[in-house]
């Protein structure tokens, strides 16, 4: 277990047609197993086309965040959406591509907010 404690939380918001889910602290087993449920449950109801992981607070993601994401990308394109990831720091960019999501997932370093006012989401 890591030294410092960081706080978890994840939010959702409809900005623009896109869902904008941003998590916050670290995307480990732990927290992986709090947020599965809930962002299946909320992607299934409202089956969004356009999904956005904002991961600009996020300090650490294992094995199990990436899955985390992985099925969400998978749930999202089963019925034509598209699955962003955005706001990724140098730490999580490299175990990103390591686990080789980054040739299947668009991933930007800008946050939503950035890629939203340069016109890259459209």
């Amino acid at each position: 277990m890591r030294g410092d404690r960081v706080t978890k939380k994840i939010a959702f918001k409809v900005n623009d047609g896109f869902l904008v889910i941003k998590i916050d602290g670290d995307l480990d087993n732990l927290a992986t197993f709090q947020y599965k449920t809930k962002l299946t449950e909320i992607i299934k109801i409202n089956q969004f086309k356009q999904v956005v992981i904002d991961l600009s607070n996020v300090t650490f993601i294992d094995s199990s965040g990436i899955g985390l994401v992985l099925g969400r990308y998978n749930q999202v394109t089963n019925y034509g959406g598209h699955l962003i990831l955005c706001g990724i720091n140098k730490q999580i960019k490299k175990t990103i591509q390591i686990s080789g999501i980054a040739s299947i997932i668009d991933v930007y370093e800008d946050s939503f907010e950035q890629l939203k006012n340069s016109e890259v989401l459209l």
